[in-house]
């Protein structure tokens, strides 16, 4: 049975538009569309790592079982955004500057009415003390894990939700964003309490660290079940 499987960006200037995997089992996944990329374009491995699969214009998860007929498209992150995706949604990070419409295309659904995207910048003043910026740092396999964790309690409180998460690290400048998090849903209220809900448990939970730099100096803020400094191993 043959796939058509559609490309974009570099990889489709370098293999075209369209390609056409051929697998001999009934069953066939995404992981098994994934795999056969890899074997049959060796050439574009390094791309592959950074991608993610839609199936019928959504965002797919490995285990999903897809059709001949089937309108599948492989799509790419920014080069160095680490990603980790599972049935609900997609979780990244990322040292670029993040795009907000991007990030929301990742919780597409066709049989959702509602969708919500949420953008934390990093303001100007805080209790009258004005921030110059913020450098943020992370332990990234662990905030992967925890930021999937989330998109899998969302799932499980919201059934059928879809999530993305996005967190920048490194300098991010008055203005800037530091985190996307988008939903979508059958129902406006349920995107309302799902996004409420992401954003508290990551502040919560995540391991992520951010440094307020200030013009008269500086202070480390851990999440809120965490400790204070990134450099801190005891």
């Amino acid at each position: 049975m043959q796939y058509r499987i559609q490309l974009c960006t570099a990889m489709a200037e370098q293999l075209g538009d369209v390609i056409t995997l051929e697998f001999s089992q009934e069953t066939v996944t995404i992981a098994d569309i994934r795999k056969g990329l890899y074997e049959q374009y060796p050439e574009v491995a390094s791309q592959l790592q950074g991608s993610f699969f839609t199936h019928h214009k959504r965002l797919a998860s490995p285990d999903e079982l897809v059709l001949p007929s089937d309108t599948i498209a492989l799509l790419q992150s920014a080069p160095g955004m680490e990603t980790v995706i599972s049935k609900c949604g997609l979780f990244a990070i990322t040292y670029d500057p993040i795009d907000a419409d991007e990030v929301a295309s990742k919780v597409h659904d066709p049989s959702h009415g509602a969708s919500l995207t949420f953008n934390g910048t990093t303001r100007e003043y805080t209790q009258g003390q004005r921030t110059v910026l913020l450098e943020y740092e992370a332990y990234v396999p662990m905030a992967m894990n925890t930021m999937k964790q989330i998109g899998d309690e969302i799932a499980a409180r919201w059934p059928s939700t879809r999530t993305a998460i996005t967190h920048r690290l490194g300098t991010v400048r008055i203005g800037e964003t530091s985190v996307v998090i988008a939903v979508s849903a059958a129902h406006r209220d349920t995107c309302y309490e799902a996004s409420r809900y992401a954003i508290e448990q990551l502040k919560q939970i995540v391991p992520i660290w951010k440094k307020e730099v200030w013009e008269d100096g500086s202070e480390w803020k851990g999440h809120q079940l965490g400790g204070w400094s990134p450099h801190n191993t005891q």
